[in-house]
């Protein structure tokens, strides 16, 4: 699973957002969301080797870039917070997904840019079978 194929998939649930961005964000409009690679911390190994391990961990991160308004750019933050905690069971690029493991109880308030605009970040791991 790579991180455009967890954007391609996030692009279903969020549907109202225009701008997507897989690696960085590469814009200073209104409205986009940025998916970047985070840290794995769960990467098991079974006895026996790789073979036998069933599942390993994709670390994410979510930058919601939304407006000028703290009110909208923070409730958009949340709507893709709870659109993967307590997920499971679904497919992303032909793989389970086991569980969307959230490294913070809540979207983390990242600032304003240079353009004035709100972000946010969301970091997660997935939790996938190979």
């Amino acid at each position: 699973m790579t991180i455009s194929d967890f954007k391609d998939w996030l692009k279903t649930v969020i549907t109202d957002c225009p701008n997507w961005f897989a690696g960085g964000l590469r814009t200073t409009d209104e409205k986009a969301i940025a998916v970047y690679n985070g840290n794995a911390f769960i990467n098991p190994m079974a006895l026996g080797g790789l073979k036998n391990s069933s599942y390993k961990g994709k670390g994410i991160r979510v930058l919601v870039h939304w407006n000028k308004s703290i009110k909208d750019t923070e409730a958009k933050a949340q709507e893709v917070y709870n659109a993967l905690y307590g997920q499971n069971n679904m497919m992303i690029a032909n793989k389970r997904v086991i569980k969307f493991n959230m490294r913070d109880p809540e979207p983390i308030y990242l600032g304003v840019d240079n353009s004035g605009i709100y972000e946010y970040v969301i970091d997660f791991e997935i939790i996938h079978e190979r």
